[in-house]
């Protein structure tokens, strides 16, 4: 009987991608992002290390753009670039 189950999960899983992740490893947290993954597909479930519960995909959302913002930081203009910036607030002050 179950390698019933067990056939008709792979053709659906053939077909449509989709995997139920029934069989998990343990939970590793690696660059700051804690997650298992599914031994069956080899796909990554985020998990909250807070609650150890599998992440929503808003919450997911949300982390992703969290450390795409930390990512971003600002060049400090070259010397050159910051003299000419005030050559032009001069110019435009006095016209």
């Amino acid at each position: 009987m179950r390698w019933i189950m067990e056939f008709f999960q792979s053709v659906i899983e053939a077909i449509f991608g989709y995997c139920r992740h029934s069989n998990l490893s343990r939970p590793f947290t690696i660059e700051g992002q804690t997650y298992k993954v599914c031994m069956d597909c080899s796909q990554q479930v985020f998990y909250s290390r807070d609650t150890m519960l599998p992440l929503s995909r808003r919450e997911l959302r949300r982390l992703h753009a969290e450390q795409a913002a930390a990512a971003v930081s600002v060049m400090p203009a070259t010397a050159e670039a910051r003299e000419a910036a005030v050559r032009r607030a001069h110019k435009t002050a006095a016209a």
